[in-house]
């Protein structure tokens, strides 16, 4: 059985470049996890950074680990102890610690599930000596730490290029040390900001269910809460692919982020709030990251929440293309398409574009706050159609909150509009375009103005899909994509949740339940953290964490949306003081 585990890493090795492996030796042996497959792991821009971040220090090896492949799983069920690392094929059990890295919520079954696989005792409080640490860092546990806390002995809360350097220093002071784990956690969480030890703190609730405190051990001298790190990318070097593989969603495509967060000020977007101020990379030192890749001839990807947003992406664009690459883009705003953006989107033969109305009315376009009109939608529509763009992926999503079977109706109204004006850009073309619409539902998500409001609810949600789908279903060269709105409840539930949430959790991850029957077993009903307004003086799990942003402008700006009032964009470098990141 393990000849056949390593043998498939080894697979895996021999079509990469980039890998990079290391003598263990005396070094702090880090395994880097990623709760899903490899492919899914490999075309995560975050991970592959942390990756090659966590190598540069001379005293650190970091080796990746993911979740098994289908036929695995069963394997290593039968005989636990046998999760292997990528470079070394070496168990899990072997390293220092195992460090997972966590975008995504529905992801957390798994994350539970490959400790129990790599025979790693699932709760921190029954790990011993003997055990590997078991952290935890990404987006998924900026938002909300809590639902994971009975599972982690710390979590990383922040961004990698400015909390890592301090977690390397602080490790090589501890190395020789003879400290026992609770020491080494309590000195880790006092000495560096950013990191969390759950088991160092306490959740109390109120006779409602609703959350009372989170506060330290008393005598553990920690913070009341977890200040976020943010990274200057004036100075860390831009977010790259480490290591290029064909077993990815991306291929060989060669991911550069040039910024991070987005100025819009969207008010379902998490991304535009916990990683405020918008910040850019400087065109020079990205063109230094593409180069090589360039040079070759091969793609580049510039990822950010809004790509067409970068201050200098017109010269991205054409400078890229001079040295010989070819382009690709995570998202575009209708609003932003330039003439050098459009042009390197026919240079590097792009079939398809991606656009997000997000609403298909403009009065929901004004509670979300996506500043975006029709006519920009349409005009948008018609010059990628003129540069033979002719397919066009639309996102959606439905149960946002003052949602109306008006709003819905605009979705196929704007569907219907966009086809018309892609067919009179395309007139003479050989072929025919696709509208195809990917429509999800709403989950609403912490530090968000709408982290009150409840999510729709599963049978709403289907309803009104079923109702997109009839009334385009006979429309020629469009397609219609849904999500499934239970999995939009679970992800709700984890998004939302605190640590009496962990307990589904484990019966979905290590007893093998139904996440239908896990709740059922529960003694407490899910619906409590999912279908719930929360009260406007709520005290929220998550808001352990200091992210900068003051609960007031969240407050203010859920207000704003129920009046249907747009806000103004982030603006770092003018003299808003708005959400308090910024200074007061």
């Amino acid at each position: 059985m393990l000849w056949k585990l390593k043998q498939r890493r080894q697979m895996w090795l021999e079509k990469e470049q980039g890998t990079i492996v290391k003598n263990w030796g005396d070094r702090l042996r880090i395994a880097l996890a990623f709760p899903n497959r490899y492919s899914v792991g490999m075309s995560n821009l975050g991970f592959q950074f942390v990756y090659e971040a966590l190598n540069r220090y001379d005293n650190i090896v970091c080796e990746r680990a993911f979740y098994p492949e289908p036929e695995e799983v069963e394997l290593l069920r039968a005989s636990p102890g046998n999760l292997l690392s990528v470079e070394s094929q070496k168990p899990l059990v072997d390293f220092h610690l195992v460090a997972f890295s966590l975008p995504f919520e529905n992801d957390y079954p798994n994350a539970v599930e490959m400790l129990e696989l790599a025979g790693i005792p699932r709760r921190s409080a029954e790990r011993g000596a003997n055990h590997p640490m078991v952290a935890g860092g990404g987006v998924a546990l900026f938002l909300n730490p809590e639902v994971l806390a009975p599972f982690l002995d710390f979590m990383f809360i922040g961004e990698a290029e400015s909390i890592v350097p301090d977690f390397a220093a602080f490790w090589k002071e501890f190395e020789t040390s003879r400290a026992a784990r609770p020491e080494i956690l309590k000195s880790l969480g006092r000495s560096v900001a950013g990191v969390y030890v759950p088991s160092l703190y306490e959740a109390a609730y109120k006779a409602d269910g609703t959350l009372e405190s989170i506060l330290p051990v008393p005598g553990s001298g920690l913070p009341g809460k977890v200040a976020y790190r943010r990274a200057d990318l004036d100075v860390s070097p831009p977010c790259r692919t480490a290591v290029l593989t064909p077993e990815t969603e991306f291929s060989n495509v060669s991911l550069i982020e040039i910024g991070r967060g987005c100025g819009r000020g969207c008010r379902f977007c998490a991304a535009g709030f916990v990683y405020r101020p918008v910040r850019f990379h400087r065109a020079a030192a990205l063109l230094e990251a593409a180069d090589e890749q360039a040079a070759a001839g091969g793609r580049i990807g510039l990822v950010s929440a809004a790509v067409s947003d970068h201050p200098q992406i017109d010269t991205l664009c054409s400078s890229i293309l001079e040295r010989g690459g070819s382009l690709s883009f995570s998202s575009l705003r209708a609003d932003s398409l330039t003439p050098e953006i459009v042009s390197a989107l026919e240079a590097s033969e792009h079939q398809a574009v991606a656009i997000a109305p997000e609403a298909g009315s403009e009065r929901l376009r004004r509670v979300i706050n996506k500043n975006l009109d029709e006519d920009q939608i349409y005009r948008a529509a018609e010059i990628l159609a003129q540069k033979s763009i002719l397919n066009i992926k639309l996102y959606f999503m439905i149960g946002l909150p003052t949602e109306t079977p008006a709003d819905l109706q605009a979705i196929i109204d704007l569907a219907k509009g966009i086809r018309h004006h892609v067919l009179s850009a395309s007139r003479g073309k050989t072929r025919l375009g696709t509208i195809t619409l990917s429509v999800n539902s709403f989950v609403p998500k912490p530090f968000t103005p709408f982290q009150w409001t409840p999510f729709a609810g599963v049978k709403e949600l289907k309803d009104r899909a079923k109702w997109i789908q009839k009334a385009l279903n006979r429309v020629p060269n469009v397609r219609v994509h849904f999500d499934l709105p239970k999995w939009a409840y679970v992800q709700a539930l984890l998004s939302r949740g605190d640590r009496r949430v962990s307990g589904m959790l484990e019966k979905v991850a290590a007893e093998g339940f139904s996440w239908m029957r896990a709740m059922r077993a529960a003694p407490f009903n899910p619906d409590f953290w999912v279908m719930r307004e929360r009260n406007e003086d709520e005290k929220f799990p998550w808001e352990i964490i200091d992210h900068g942003v003051e609960r007031s402008f969240l407050r203010d700006e859920y207000r704003r949306a129920l009046r249907e009032k747009p806000s103004p964009e982030c603006d770092p470098g003018g003299n808003c003081k708005r959400c308090g990141v910024c200074g007061p």
